[in-house]
């Protein structure tokens, strides 16, 4: 903040430095840092502002960050997190199962009872968090995991062969990611959708949604709303209000 950063209100690990000659962008995460800037010279004025302030040691451009690999190639950047997802397959013992095409089955609808039995809340819960932040990268399964995640306080079989089945859709996908361009063209475009009454339990809906910068996905979502609709419309307005807020 001495260094004329200002703090993202609605991140509080993001800081911004923006003038008509430079711009840097600077993210925190404990005793990590991660910044970029608009040309050489500020980045280094900016390393050297930090060393005179704390005991820092430079590591070069950005490789893995949190479990997450970080390519930067001339014609943009892409992230992914592969070998993150050799750890999981491996943890829950899916190494060797073959892929799936979808993440779930054609119309499976999840209940919080039926005739299957109880299953390890610990190894159930296990899964869905370990999936869950795969979705850092992999947005595709986002409402698969949303749907799972709705089941971690009392899971039974059927919950964890869903869970299963998006670990083995996923080993199909280990080298996907994203690729962030560079591109001039910097329109913000959102896409959402909503199902109507999906839940069989309380009959409510889920709408997920999509924000593109240019042709690059920047956020995602997938939530179950809080009320009952009762039309297709008031499902769809819902969705829309929520995007909207989103993006404000």
């Amino acid at each position: 903040m001495s260094n004329n950063f200002n703090r993202s209100d609605g991140e509080p690990t993001l800081y911004i430095k923006e003038n008509k000659d430079i711009f840097l962008t600077i993210v925190l995460y404990v005793d990590d840092l991660i910044f970029m800037g608009s040309n050489d010279a500020a980045i280094e004025k900016f390393k050297e502002e930090m060393k005179e302030e704390f005991e820092m040691i430079d590591l070069g451009l950005l490789k893995y960050f949190l479990k997450i690999k970080v390519q930067q190639l001339e014609h943009g950047i892409f992230i992914s997190q592969s070998k993150y997802v050799e750890n999981i397959l491996k943890r829950f013992w899916m190494d060797t199962y073959k892929p799936t095409p979808t993440p779930t089955a054609m119309g499976i609808k999840l209940r919080k009872e039926d005739s299957t039995k109880s299953v390890s809340p610990t190894l159930y819960k296990s899964i869905v968090g370990s999936l869950m932040y795969l979705m850092a990268t992999c947005p595709y399964i986002m409402y698969a995991v949303s749907s799972i995640s709705r089941f971690m306080e009392n899971p039974i079989a059927t919950h964890l062969q869903v869970a299963k089945r998006i670990l083995r859709y996923v080993q199909g996908k280990i080298r996907f990611g994203i690729m962030y361009k560079k591109i001039d063209d910097f329109k913000l475009t959102r896409y959402t959708n909503s199902d109507w009454a999906g839940s069989s339990g309380d009959q409510k809906s889920t709408s997920r949604y999509v924000f593109h910068l240019g042709f690059d996905a920047i956020s995602w979502a997938s939530k179950k709303h809080p009320i009952i609709s009762l039309s297709s419309i008031e499902v769809e307005y819902i969705a829309t209000i929520g995007v909207a807020y989103q993006a404000v």
